[in-house]
């Protein structure tokens, strides 16, 4: 019985978020982007957090910005001023 109870609590605590990194575009703060968008619209929307992407040398990889909404996380990936991925994260 304990066995089951530790390998129940231990499917809790390991399974994933799920999430949908396919969209092509999101509705963030009443402004639509889109996949191929430059970043100022993205930057105009005000996200809720930045984050810089490095490659594993060190070097830039581009930026994530999070839009944090009831029960979901919208990420939207930029690389070189172009939006390069929109993922949708559930929490």
């Amino acid at each position: 019985m304990l066995r089951w109870i530790v390998f129940g609590l231990a499917l809790v605590f390991v399974f994933p978020a799920f999430a949908s990194c396919e969209l092509s575009s999101a509705r963030v703060n009443n402004t639509l982007v889109k996949i191929g968008d430059s970043d100022r619209r993205v930057i105009s929307a005000e996200p809720d957090r930045v984050v810089r992407l490095t490659t594993s040398a060190g070097g830039s990889a581009g930026t994530r910005y999070d839009f944090y909404e009831r029960d979901v996380t919208i990420q939207i990936y930029v690389a070189a001023g172009v939006v390069t991925r929109v993922c949708r994260v559930r929490d």
